[in-house]
């Protein structure tokens, strides 16, 4: 399959991949792109086909980037492929233009090649991304065809004799995992330098013997990804050396800067060039200030608060956040009326003067009278004031912002981990997209979603249309009284958030909590924490004051020696329970929650579920130095348990509700099954003081009485702290 030789520099035929004779031919369905195209295009052509192209790229990186398996990657790409770019085979040329279809992908790749080869970052990102697609296609290649391919093309692979394979028959057999060294035999083997399979090296997959590497012909695909991956690098610092000569080309180098921007904010949508209202609503201007709370992705949310707060925006946050209402849906004069009232500490005069007519001006009413589209704000550098937040704010101040102004509408603290991952990787197009999706998961909006089909979110139009579409979709199927019209989302927005709240009672707070993460900073006076307290809160709170009661009752016990005292420290964890499940409840019966209910919950668990039952455990009897070392290892475990929790369940399988499937590792109220232990010991008298501990106490080193002294049943401790941090062990949540 592969053609044989010496090692050496590979000389590739022309005809092999590309001959150009007047007319371009592909032979073959796969293509490493040896020869640049040669033929004539425009620079539509030039643009549109790369676009395609590029679109299915931006595609698998963000698959990389939000965790799709390799099916899930392989079918996704298929599907867009065939739609985009399809390549179909050799014997279906009777049904389709091959030659036209191998015609785009050669110079969509090599447009790309122009727009990705300017940085180092480019060219790592869209080798990867290629290499991904060449992989895909390759398996979906029909095998004829891929041989064909490989047959085409010199890989500068050596084929091993019989007798070699004969002399090293037990080292391939051992490499490969197989049952007999027939097997290894029978199979084809090919050399090749070890250097260029370094994953299959690094999976121990291959034999290597003096700097050679002996792969079975199953995984020659190695090979040629590997022989892939090296031709493009090289191909692509090529091409940067050589892109200066294009710089006073002004119709082309426009273009390959735009195509560049594709893997920091996705592929333009149809709202790029929007300049009318896509919702087919008429927004009147009292409504903005509700939908911007409803519907508004963070760069408008932002601006839209900064105008609430500051009664003004710069110039460049008006023209932004203008042009997405226009399009949005806000008429010329009822923008009028909305910048006025948002600009209410100026006069009627200045504001006549000063700003309407840059209002009628982007409305296309004045100047040259152009019909201004809304802008894409992933590609703008912009500041607090406008410009995407993904990409301009700090770690700390984005969490901040999207907890504040998001948290009211599903969004926790632990699903931050994911989202600052994508902003961390630049990926801001997906961060903004899973926004969207953990906002709006009670419309029915599944993580890889979107705004529909897979579909990221490249255009703040595309957000804030796609989620008003899903709440009026979502009042139509749950708001109907008597056969009346629905309700409209953005007017009875309060509604609308009670029904979310059965699915996600922990993190919805009342309409009336404007900054969730902020209320308590914001809010003026004695005890302005404890008044901003809700049921839900408090309730919680009890479970804390159980735990502590516990503590206390465990300390008086050994002051004292009264039974009593004991007996309450075993009973006030279970009351801890009750209050650890009620909370939930009374969120959901109330219809509200804090952000700052989170945080409690956790807090109260370690103190009830972890502090207080290894006390107990101290008081019953395991004194000993390495009995306190395995209870405060107990304690720790809990802690990391709960951080652990907090910090991953948004990456944990949910189910139809929302909810998680299962736990990491052993809840930490499962302590009161230990709880329960220490009980029965009690009352058998299995205590210190009693008849002593269960199983006694050995002594590891040095002298009995010493720092060597564990009680046996200390183990049981360390084993359920080892079942809590288990990050394999999975128990399904009730």
């Amino acid at each position: 399959m592969f053609k044989g030789g010496q090692i050496s520099t590979p000389a590739v035929e022309s005809t092999s991949q590309v001959a150009n004779d007047g007319l371009v031919r592909y032979p073959h369905m796969l293509n490493f792109y040896d020869i640049p195209p040669l033929f004539d295009v425009t620079v539509e052509e030039f643009e549109t086909c790369a676009l395609d192209r590029l679109r299915i790229l931006a595609d698998i990186e963000s698959s990389a980037a939000r965790n799709r398996s390799w099916d899930e990657l392989k079918g996704l790409v298929k599907e867009k492929c065939a739609k985009l770019l399809p390549l179909n085979y050799n014997k279906e040329r009777t049904l389709y233009d091959l030659q036209a279809e191998r015609k785009k992908d050669h110079l969509s790749h090599f447009v790309l090649r122009l727009a990705f080869c300017r940085s180092e970052e480019l060219r790592r990102r869209f080798i990867k991304a290629e290499s991904t697609l060449f992989k895909i296609r390759y398996d979906l290649c029909l095998g004829t065809e891929r041989e064909q391919f490989l047959d085409s093309r010199d890989f500068d692979c050596i084929p091993v004799s019989q007798e070699e394979q004969a002399k090293y028959v037990t080292q391939l057999a051992a490499a490969q995992n197989l049952k007999s060294e027939a097997e290894a035999l029978a199979e084809k083997h090919y050399k090749v330098k070890w250097s260029r399979v370094p994953d299959l090296v690094e999976k121990r997959k291959v034999f290597l013997k003096g700097g050679w590497a002996y792969v079975p012909s199953r995984q020659q695909s190695s090979i040629v990804f590997q022989e892939f991956d090296v031709h493009l690098e090289k191909s692509l610092e090529v091409t940067a050396r050589l892109l200066p000569r294009l710089d006073e080309d002004t119709r082309l180098l426009p273009i390959l800067d735009n195509l560049s921007q594709g893997f920091l904010a996705g592929i333009p949508s149809e709202w790029a060039g929007a300049s009318t209202s896509g919702t087919g609503e008429d927004i009147k201007a009292e409504m903005v200030d509700s939908l911007a709370k409803a519907h508004f992705p963070l760069c408008m949310r932002t601006m839209h608060e900064s105008l609430q707060r500051d009664n003004h925006l710069k110039h460049n946050g008006r023209l932004h956040y203008g042009l997405f209402l226009k399009v949005l849906g806000l008429s010329i004069e009822e923008a009028v009326v909305f910048w006025r009232k948002s600009f209410s500490r100026m006069t009627d005069d200045k504001f006549n003067k000063e700003y309407k007519y840059n209002i009628r001006h982007s409305y296309g009413l004045e100047g040259k009278r152009a019909n201004y589209p809304a802008k894409r704000h992933l590609l703008a550098p912009g500041t607090s004031d406008y410009g995407c937040p993904y990409r301009n704010y700090s770690p700390e101040n984005l969490q901040s912002a999207l907890l504040s102004m998001y948290s009211s509408q599903g969004l926790r603290s632990s699903d931050l981990t994911e989202v600052m991952g994508n902003v961390n990787s630049k990926h801001y197009h997906v961060a903004c997209t899973r926004v969207f999706e953990l906002t709006h998961a009670s419309c029915g909006v599944k993580r890889g979603d979107g705004v529909g089909a897979g579909e990221h979110i490249t255009h703040p139009n595309q957000y804030a249309a796609r989620s008003m579409e899903l709440a009026k979709a979502n009042d139509k199927d749950a708001m109907v009284v008597d056969g009346t019209q629905p309700f409209r989302p953005f007017i009875h927005h309060v509604d609308h958030k009670m029904s979310r709240r059965k699915s996600n009672p922990k993190v919805d707070g009342p309409e009336e909590t404007q900054h969730a993460l902020h209320q308590y900073q914001d809010t003026d006076g004695h005890f302005s924490l404890v008044r901003n307290f809700r049921l839900a809160d408090l309730v919680t709170i009890m479970n804390g004051v159980c735990g502590s009661f516990s503590i206390f009752s465990s300390a008086r016990y050994l002051i004292s020696n009264d039974p009593d005292y004991l007996w309450l420290a075993m009973v006030f964890p279970l009351a801890g329970l009750m209050f650890d499940f009620f909370d939930g409840k009374v969120a959901r019966w109330r219809k509200s929650s804090s952000l700052l209910g989170q945080e409690l919950d956790s807090l109260a668990d370690l103190i009830s579920f972890g502090v207080a039952p290894s006390l107990l455990a101290f008081v019953v009897g395991l004194r000993t130095y390495l009995d306190t070392v395995i209870l405060t290892g107990f304690i720790c475990c809990g802690l990391a348990r709960l951080a652990r929790f907090n910090a991953t369940v948004a990456l944990v399988p949910k189910n139809t509700t929302g909810k998680a499937k299962y736990f990491e590792g052993l809840p930490i109220p499962s302590s009161l099954g230990l709880v329960a232990i220490l009980f029965y010991w009690t009352q058998n008298g299995w205590i210190e003081g009693q008849q002593g501990i269960p199983l006694g106490m050995v002594t590891l080193w040095g002298k009995e009485g010493g720092r060597g002294d564990v009680h046996l049943v200390s183990f049981i401790f360390a084993c359920w702290a080892a079942a809590m941090v288990s990050k394999t062990l999975r128990v399904p949540k009730l």
